[in-house]
């Protein structure tokens, strides 16, 4: 977000602080809770959405420089991705020519070549097939016909991006649908990779990811943690074709309300926190700590089960204060888990026990949850399904 775009989001929050509305109009949307439910539409949205859709994986820094390796096998099918002799981004199957097994074990380091550590077929970087073990007693097989399968991928404006099956390469319009602009401004490339967690979730993964698309909830469920901090129920909202951008403003906002009318003068990454759903499964969050980058995926195939993949990338401007004051990035990520497990999500997994009693049927999303309207429709949309209307008001 360039300053003028700042300027535009924080008028808008103004605004409708000032007026007691909520930052974006709109109706009321009806969600069948058999979204939620239903294994053949789960059973689908695995092979579209989490097989042949493009997926942000993490930002730059999780392959810092050549020879680097990220093996991941969160959305189904293990992926590996390097960044290969020449600094570029690539992404392979991690699976072994020879039998399938993996060639690289989960994780992230630093490696020349990846010995399969089945039969010791050993791979360069760049994914071709090096050598094979006692080749001689194997038998004539031709070696450059057997590299590793190499899957599309692209580094976009600090991001990664792979397609977990082979395809058409990706389209940056198609990832980042007019994105490009706030993505380059925010420099991810520069934010070094901290930590990382897993967090499962006995819900619908759709469900973990409407937790971080609306505040209406955050004074009464987060009211003793988050919601001690965050400015609830005010947010605004943009749509970037299936991908969203929304502002959460924090308690000092008042406080700069209160000090300067001049919006110009008012330090927007300490007031406000900008979150993007970027289609289909990831939450980003840009505050002045970093970058918290929610990766949620589906689990074991049910419709009922999910699991998030949290890592945080921290401020470069951040960084050096936060190790001089002894600050742990343990600390940072633990405190995230604790709101997550113990409130958010263990809310949810008893509206997920709600949802297969078949005691509603269906969901209510209010003018003020219109990021959860549009993150639902795209999903359907790229699922090929009937969009939800949007009853006015």
């Amino acid at each position: 977000m360039d300053k003028s775009e700042r300027l535009r989001v924080l008028g808008v929050i103004r605004e409708h602080i000032a007026n007691k509305t909520t930052a974006d109009a709109g109706g009321i949307m009806r969600v069948p809770m058999s979204d939620f439910t239903c294994r053949q539409l789960s059973a689908q949205e695995q092979d579209v959405l989490f097989r042949s859709t493009p997926l942000c994986m993490g930002l730059s820094s999780a392959l810092p420089e050549p020879g680097t390796y990220w093996s991941d096998n969160e959305t189904g099918i293990p992926i590996l991705m390097v960044r290969d002799g020449e600094g570029r981004f690539r992404a392979y199957a991690n699976v072994c020519r020879h039998r399938g097994a993996q060639v690289a074990p989960e994780g992230r380091g630093s490696k020349a070549r990846f010995m399969c550590p089945y039969h010791a077929w050993t791979y360069g970087i760049d994914g071709k097939l090096m050598s094979i073990n006692k080749k001689s007693h194997f038998g004539n097989v031709c070696r450059e016909e057997l590299s590793l399968f190499e899957l599309p991928s692209a580094e976009l404006h600090g991001t990664l991006w792979v397609r977990p099956v082979q395809g058409e390469p990706i389209d940056e319009a198609e990832c980042l649908g007019g994105l490009e602009d706030d993505m380059a401004h925010w420099k991810l490339a520069d934010f070094p990779f901290a930590h990382t967690q897993i967090i499962d979730a006995r819900a619908n993964w759709k469900m973990a990811i409407d937790t971080f698309a609306e505040n209406y909830h955050v004074s009464i469920l987060h009211a003793e943690t988050v919601g001690k901090e965050m400015k609830a129920n005010v947010q605004t909202c943009d749509v970037f074709r299936k991908n969203v951008r929304f502002v959460y403003p924090n308690q000092k906002l008042d406080l700069m309300r209160f000090l300067s009318v001049d919006m110009e003068r008012w330090p927007y990454p300490q007031i406000a926190s900008t979150l993007y759903y970027l289609y289909p499964n990831v939450i980003m969050v840009v505050d002045t700590f970093g970058v918290d980058l929610v990766r949620i995926f589906p689990l074991e195939g049910s419709p009922s089960k999910s699991r998030t993949v949290h890592t945080w990338y921290v401020s470069p401007q951040m960084e050096p204060r936060l190790k001089e004051a002894g600050y742990s990035y343990e600390e940072r990520v633990t405190r995230f888990r604790d709101v997550i497990v113990d409130e958010d999500y263990e809310t949810i997994a008893k509206i997920q026990l709600n949802a297969e009693r078949g005691i509603q049927s269906e969901w209510l999303l209010g003018r003020n949850e219109v990021a959860l309207h549009h993150i639902h429709n795209a999903l359907r949309s790229g699922l090929g399904r009937d969009l939800l209307p949007v009853e006015e008001m």
